[in-house]
């Protein structure tokens, strides 16, 4: 709905285009009225209109002076003047105010009608205009990001960047030094799922923590995790080191005191050529890779804490047959304490086979996967494989401990709602076995089924009910009511003894029941059925 502002200083002229307008079907709403220029100033100030249908000729502020001060506010409405044939000098001055048309006293419904579907014309050509403006300044800002993306990934990964192509992406990548480094986050909800995303953090960040002569630029692999290229001035290795360092540590006590995020970061040595960046991001990789301590402050390539006796591969192999079978039969809180094993194992072998644990960590999601498939249970219900490389492939141990927690929870809850299925559903077999066999039994109730199979009878009730459909109490007498009809169509037994065999010590209560499931008493059924025989 259009806005529309009716200024005129004759009440009758301004009820008279409210009316129109209202009676019309034009997608337009009446938002004020002002019988002078001063006083609808003020309002359209307030409300913004997108169209204004002014008379000329008013006291205080005529219709052009009103026009003028909407301008001179900022205001951009669509605007039609009201003059009579004496004001046409007015209505020439209107035009070099860019009023596009007039309403020419006196003048009827359907010009007014005219005017404002023309208006409205103009407005939508300028809204599809503007949005298609802003949709291509959208994709414009989106392609140069993705572009920016890509140049920052190839000179991480050792492909050829040239700096002109960074410098028109707004990268500037001069210095002295260049480092390359890895961080994460805990605690917060950042995604750097896209490019925008990485630069508003780096954006939080720069501000008031990086020392002059420092830049820092950054791009996801994953989603997850922040590679970061650091480059800038410095008179000596150690100064640009100590400087990098300083800033890593500010931006840590920040983003902890004010967003309760832990920042956890890696770094490469520092190169003195833009080509050895990539020796640097892989260095970080490795250090990253061997962090299992999320609250370890800033940590350089080479400057690891001592770190224990290397683990041995047969151990390690065996923290990894341990989890599997803890899996396969669903007992959660062994397999935490084994992977917490198997991640203290991989720790030990620090920066120098990370590969290694990689592929090590890879071959147990994949052999769990297997194990699952295996066992027939839905691959729908586990987590992405993909997901999990990726997580593998650029996460540290503290990264993949998380992972692997969370998909061995999931295989374990997995595996043992089945079993508790495949429990309930054999414990409901043996309750029909129990019910079928003692029919005759007048004190089978649900709380004697209930001693017979060791379950309470709150449990019996449930898993009865959710595997047959039936409630207990219904069931029993379907059966006894089918057994009934069975004894007395093919025996001769007297209704007392068939009341008996059924498991009914009460006549009358026996013949009730067997109305209500056959729709007839015994009496009459059997009555019947002797009729059946005879013919």
């Amino acid at each position: 709905m259009y806005r529309i502002m009716i200024v005129d200083d004759e009440d009758y002229v301004r009820d008279l285009l409210v009316k129109n307008i209202r009676s019309s079907s034009l997608p337009v709403e009446v938002v004020a009225v002002a019988g002078d220029g001063r006083e609808a100033l003020e309002s359209a100030v307030l409300l913004r209109p997108d169209i204004l249908i002014t008379d000329i000729s008013m006291p205080f502020m005529n219709g052009l002076e009103l026009i003028k001060g909407m301008q001179k506010a900022g205001l951009s409405s669509k605007n039609v003047v009201i003059s009579g044939y004496d004001e046409f000098d007015y209505a020439r001055q209107a035009i070099s105010l860019g009023v596009k048309d007039y309403l020419l006293k006196p003048f009827l419904p359907q010009e007014l009608v005219e005017v404002i579907q023309k208006m409205i014309q103009e407005l939508d050509s300028q809204k599809a205009l503007w949005q298609n403006m802003s949709l291509l300044r959208e994709q414009a800002f989106i392609r140069e990001g993705l572009a920016r993306e890509k140049a920052l990934k190839d000179l991480l990964e050792g492909r050829d960047c040239k700096d002109t192509v960074c410098q028109q992406l707004g990268v500037e990548l001069s210095g002295d030094y260049y480092l390359a480094g890895v961080i994460g986050l805990t605690g917060g909800t950042w995604d750097f799922g896209s490019q925008e995303r990485v630069e508003e953090f780096l954006l939080l960040i720069r501000e008031g923590y990086l020392p002059p002569g420092i830049r820092i630029y950054g791009v996801s692999f994953d989603g997850t995790h922040l590679a970061v290229i650091w480059c800038g001035t410095g008179d000596r290795e150690t100064v640009f080191l100590e400087k990098v360092r300083a800033a890593m540590k500010k931006i840590q006590a920040s983003l902890k005191k004010y967003y309760q995020i832990q920042l956890s970061c890696a770094l490469g040595r520092p190169y003195k050529s833009l080509k050895d960046l990539s020796t640097s991001y892989q260095e970080s990789m490795a250090v990253w890779r061997g962090t299992l301590d999320a609250e370890k402050p800033v940590m350089f390539y080479g400057e690891e804490n001592d770190i224990q006796e290397e683990s041995s591969s047969s151990q390690i192999r065996d923290w990894k047959n341990q989890i599997r079978l803890s899996v396969r039969t669903g007992q959660k809180e062994e397999a935490a304490a084994q992977l917490q094993g198997l991640m203290k194992s991989y720790a030990s072998l620090a920066n120098k086979k990370n590969d290694y644990i990689s592929v090590s960590v890879k071959e147990l999601v994949y052999a769990i996967q297997n194990d699952m498939e295996q066992a027939g249970y839905d691959k729908e219900e586990m987590e992405p494989i993909a997901y999990i490389q990726d997580r593998i492939h650029y996460g540290s141990l503290m990264d993949m401990k998380k992972m692997l927690g969370n998909y061995i929870e999931k295989c374990c809850l997995i595996v043992s709602e089945h079993s508790e299925e495949t429990k309930a559903s054999a414990v409901v077999k043996q309750i029909k076995l129990l019910l079928d066999n003692n029919l005759k039994n007048s004190d089978i109730d649900l709380e004697w089924i209930a001693a017979q199979v060791h379950f309470s009878s709150s449990y019996v009730r449930q898993i009865f009910k959710q595997h047959t459909g039936e409630g207990f109490g219904e069931y029993l007498i379907r059966k006894r009511m089918e057994q009934a009809g069975i004894l007395l169509q093919k025996t001769g037994l007297r209704i007392q003894e068939v009341a008996e065999e059924c498991g009914y010590d009460n006549q009358r209560y026996f013949a009730s029941s067997f109305k209500k499931f056959y729709g007839c008493t015994p009496t009459e059924f059997k009555k019947v059925v002797e009729k059946e025989r005879l013919y």
